[in-house]
Formats: structure tokens, C-alpha cells, sequence
């Protein structure tokens, strides 16, 4: 219980986390140059969960805006943590759910997504609430700049695979597809990053997949 009520403070307080109840929550909506005061390029990471990929590339970009989006405030208030020890000025997170991403931001505002590790749902009848179903593909194809790109970043084979056929239902081009993310011979800048999950599924010896494309 003290443990939770540190982090509830801690994310009512920070500066590094966006949520509902602040100000800030209902201003920044399509209009990010209140928090980052500048118009560097949009970096969003979907299901950020502890936030690693933001963290990381926030501190080795300088030139880009990182935003980790994410219900769970239990794990942003981790990545949070990280960003305010290295007192960042070009990241943050944003405590919402997926689906209302659209309210955040404006069509064409967006550099890059990364959906990292999102939950493969693997029930039938969850497929409709899957982070890469069409209705979720398309939104983020509206919210791409023109040549912006899209990144899966899991797992799990079924909903690599089903990713795969989604995209085939949008306007998305250039699909690229690795099955062994973290092997010898890749140096893709996504392996660069491990999240605490990612190294317990190579424990277990599952492989990582990325799958790109671009509007």
C-alpha cells in the first residue's frame, strides 16, 4: 500500500506524466509545443509500459520529442522516474488509453510509432481490441506524416502474423519483416533497446519480431 500511494503521488506531481485530473491533460490535446516548447519531430511509443524505448531514445536524440503513451500508471511512473533523474527535456508520458490517441494529436503530426510488446489478446474474440486490428491501423496511418513509420515491435507469432494481414486491408507501403530482432546479424536500432519483459521472453527462447512500414 505505501509503495502505491509513493507512485500515485509521485505521478500526480511529476512533470513527466501527462493524465487525466491536470491541467495540462485537456490543454496539450493536438497542441504538443505547450510541454516541449519546440516542433522537433513526434516519436510516439504505443503501450509503453515501463517506457524503455522512450527513455532510451530521448537521451541519445536530442532532435527528436519522445512521448510513451500508457493506462498503467504503476509502470510509466518507473520510466517517469527515469526521465526526471536525467532531467529530460524532449520526453514524457501520456496516461490514456490507446484508442483515444486521436484526441492527442493532429493528422500528420506524427514522425513515428513504435507499438512495443502489446497484448497479443490471444482469444478470438478479443481480436478486435488487438493495438494492430485495422481500426487501430488506421488511426495511426492518420496521425503519420507522409513516409512516417509504423513499428511492431513482440513476441508472439500469431499476432505478428496477424498484423501482417491487417496491414493488408490499409494503405500502409514498404513492409519490412524481421523474425530474429536481437540475432548476430542484425543492427537494427530497435536492438539496441531490451525491455524487462523482451529479456524474459529470450529467456524462455522466444525470438523478437519487428515489422515495419511507412504511410
Amino acid at each position: 500500500m505505501k509503495n502505491k500511494l509513493i507512485r500515485y503521488s509521485f505521478n500526480e506531481n511529476s512533470k513527466y506524466i501527462i493524465q487525466e485530473g491536470k491541467e495540462i491533460y485537456d490543454n496539450i490535446k493536438k497542441n504538443w509545443t505547450i510541454y516541449f516548447k519546440n516542433d522537433k519531430p513526434l516519436n510516439i511509443e504505443l503501450a509503453c509500459g515501463y517506457g524503455e524505448h522512450t527513455t532510451h531514445f530521448s537521451i541519445n536524440n536530442f532532435k527528436n520529442n519522445y512521448i510513451g503513451v500508457d493506462i498503467k500508471g504503476a509502470r510509466i511512473y518507473k520510466g517517469a522516474k527515469k526521465l526526471q533523474e536525467i532531467k529530460s527535456s524532449n520526453a514524457v508520458f501520456l496516461r490514456t488509453y490507446i484508442e483515444n490517441i486521436d484526441d492527442f494529436f493532429e493528422e500528420k503530426s506524427v514522425s513515428n510509432i513504435l507499438i512495443s510488446f502489446p497484448d497479443p489478446r490471444p482469444k478470438k474474440r478479443d481480436f478486435k481490441k488487438r493495438l494492430t486490428n485495422v481500426f487501430f491501423l488506421n488511426k495511426y496511418y492518420n496521425l503519420l506524416k507522409k513516409n512516417g513509420e509504423l513499428t511492431l515491435k513482440t513476441d508472439d507469432k500469431s499476432l505478428f502474423e496477424f498484423s501482417l494481414e491487417e496491414l493488408k486491408k490499409t494503405k500502409f507501403k514498404n513492409i519490412i519483416i524481421n523474425n530474429n530482432l536481437h540475432s548476430n546479424q542484425s543492427n537494427h536500432k530497435f536492438s539496441e533497446v531490451k525491455t524487462k519483459y523482451e529479456k524474459k521472453f529470450m529467456r524462455n527462447g522466444l525470438s523478437i519480431k519487428l515489422l515495419t512500414c511507412t504511410k
